[in-house]
């Protein structure tokens, strides 16, 4: 599983970015190596999904002797929160996992929600300053 944060990276999300261009980057190389074996690998790339993750994974270290941070941080929180509110069940999700087990493709990636499928859309069509900036206006900063 990867992430739309494996197409793009979002404020204070460098550790979760790194791992999921990671991941990304690693199946492009297996699908191409074991294709000739006939194993299909698969990515699924998830936007925001209504899990625990916001909790657990999104409790960024809010040390308040990096001062500098906390008004960027606050703006970024806050715009996390929106992006929370709509974001895809736990069914959707696994409907998009079940569908590529199953189809028998050898297609590699499949986008899982309507957030993905407009970030990953605008990282296709927009260069990396246009998209900059309206990543910049999504998060305030």
């Amino acid at each position: 599983i990867s992430s739309v944060g494996g197409k793009l990276a979002f404020p204070f999300g460098a550790l979760y970015h790194g791992t999921k261009f990671a991941v990304e980057g690693i199946s492009e190389a297996l699908a191409f190596e074991l294709g000739e074996f006939g194993v299909k690998v698969k990515l699924v790339e998830p936007g925001a999904v209504a899990t625990d993750f916001k909790g657990r994974s999104m409790d960024i270290s809010n040390d308040e002797k990096l001062t500098e941070y906390q008004p960027l941080l606050g703006k970024v929180l806050h715009a996390m929160e929106g992006f929370f509110a709509t974001a895809s069940t736990p069914t959707q999700i696994a409907e998009v996992i079940y569908k590529a087990a199953t189809d028998g493709s050898s297609r590699l990636r499949y986008v899982a929600g309507d957030d993905s499928r407009q970030l990953i859309e605008a990282r296709k069509h927009l260069d990396d300053a246009a998209l900059d900036q309206a990543l910049k206006a999504q998060f305030t900063i």
